[in-house]
């Protein structure tokens, strides 16, 4: 055989090859037409069944940079049903791997949130750090409102979330931080809390707008206001999987102490009075916060010790007296941080007196003598009538420590 006749036979071949191979490749339907990308999941009781809406982004040409969005809503006994609706509705499968957030509904954490959520934690296509809120309205709301806001180049849900995320305990608010907590000896996390508020900008719009002839015509249309999403700092507390109990800014803030993750927050001292200063309110803006813990074991139960080092920057000062050119100069004098102590030393312990009175350990107490004590910390746990008592014979004792910084 010549060489001529090999030559051509094998670029027959290498031909037929590619001749096979190219209709697979040319006319492969595109994932995206056959899976739909979730971008946030909302889970609602209704009466026996859980009602799951997902918010699907939707691919189309925009000319923000805001992608539109739309929300697909179904029941079930669990998560799996109803998903498996939401697919046969929508003739697609739901891809999970870019939800970053996971909203509950207050109906929903009356029951263990861990026996539905755990079909997710277990899907090899959802990411475990997708971040959780709750919300007091209905999670399909919320939903529902921020995609009329995606809509306008106005993303707040996923603002809040990464915002949450940097915030306290933030840990706590993924999807696997939950079940982390859940197995945990406290059994309890912290998860952020929003809400749904009437946009008074839309309001006062409407109202400047358009001239009202009757009383019944304006009620008529404030009814039709747009609602926007409202995070105002508030959490709820979760133990063995159900809600606890509410915690309000100014109450989450007093836990924020003794947070090693918390980086960054803010402190007002009111009826400040100095040389200089004269029912003065000031606020700090604290950074680089550090809590450290030295746990001991007496003979009257556990007591924490509490180390808390930070910077600090004069953030606002409001004074009586009129003449304020020197406050910066001298306003973290010694009497003043012994004030910052001072507040310190009682948010913290109004921190112990709320997890006392509701019995919950989200500063990880147990951890805490575990780590350091063992089988001692053990044996103590043995002599109290019930183990998940603990924390209600804790003492702390707090030292502060403060830079300041112009």
């Amino acid at each position: 055989m010549n060489k001529a006749l090999k030559y051509k036979i094998v670029v027959w071949c290498v031909a037929l090859f590619l001749i096979a191979l190219m209709p697979q490749g040319l006319y492969k339907q595109s994932q995206l037409k056959q899976i739909s990308i979730v971008s946030g999941i909302g889970i609602d009781k209704n009466e026996n069944q859980l009602e799951v809406s997902v918010s699907i982004l939707v691919p189309e040409p925009s000319s923000t940079y805001a992608p539109k969005q739309m929300v697909v809503s179904s029941m079930g006994e669990n998560l799996a049903e109803a998903i498996n609706s939401i697919e046969i509705k929508i003739g697609k499968e739901l891809g999970l791997a870019h939800c970053y957030i996971i909203i509950l509904g207050d109906d929903f954490l009356s029951e263990d949130i861990t026996k539905h959520l755990d079909y997710l934690m277990r899907s090899n296509i959802m990411g475990n750090n997708s971040a959780i809120l709750h919300t007091d309205k209905k999670a399909k709301e919320i939903l529902e409102t921020n995609s009329k806001m995606s809509e306008k180049n106005i993303n707040n849900l996923q603002d809040i979330a990464k915002f949450n995320q940097t915030h306290y305990n933030s840990s706590n608010t993924s999807l696997i931080g939950i079940f982390n907590d859940y197995f945990n000896f406290s059994h309890c996390s912290v998860i952020g809390s929003i809400t749904l508020e009437e946009d008074s900008q839309n309001i006062e719009s409407k109202q400047t707008g358009n001239e009202r002839n009757s009383q019944q015509a304006s009620e008529s249309e404030s009814s039709k206001n747009e609602k926007k999403i409202s995070n105002k700092g508030d959490a709820i507390i979760i133990k063995n999987g159900r809600k606890l109990l509410n915690l309000k800014k100014e109450e989450i803030g007093y836990f924020g102490w003794l947070d090693k993750n918390s980086q960054m927050g803010y402190l007002t001292v009111e009826n400040f009075f100095d040389e200089t200063l004269q029912n003065a309110k000031i606020t700090l803006k604290i950074k680089h916060e550090n809590a450290s813990f030295n746990p001991t074991l007496t003979q009257f139960g556990p007591v924490l010790g509490i180390n808390i080092s930070f910077e600090c920057f004069v953030e606002n000062i409001q004074n009586d007296k009129e003449n304020i050119s020197s406050i910066h100069k001298y306003i973290l004098t010694t009497e003043f941080k012994e004030k910052v102590k001072e507040k310190i030393c009682d948010e913290i312990k109004k921190a112990l007196l709320i997890s006392k009175q509701h019995n919950f350990d989200i500063i990880n107490v147990y951890n805490i003598f575990n780590n350091k004590f063992g089988n001692k910390w053990k044996n103590y746990l043995k002599t109290l009538e019930n183990e998940d008592d603990y924390i209600q014979n804790l003492e702390v004792s707090v030292s502060v420590s403060m830079e300041s910084k112009f």
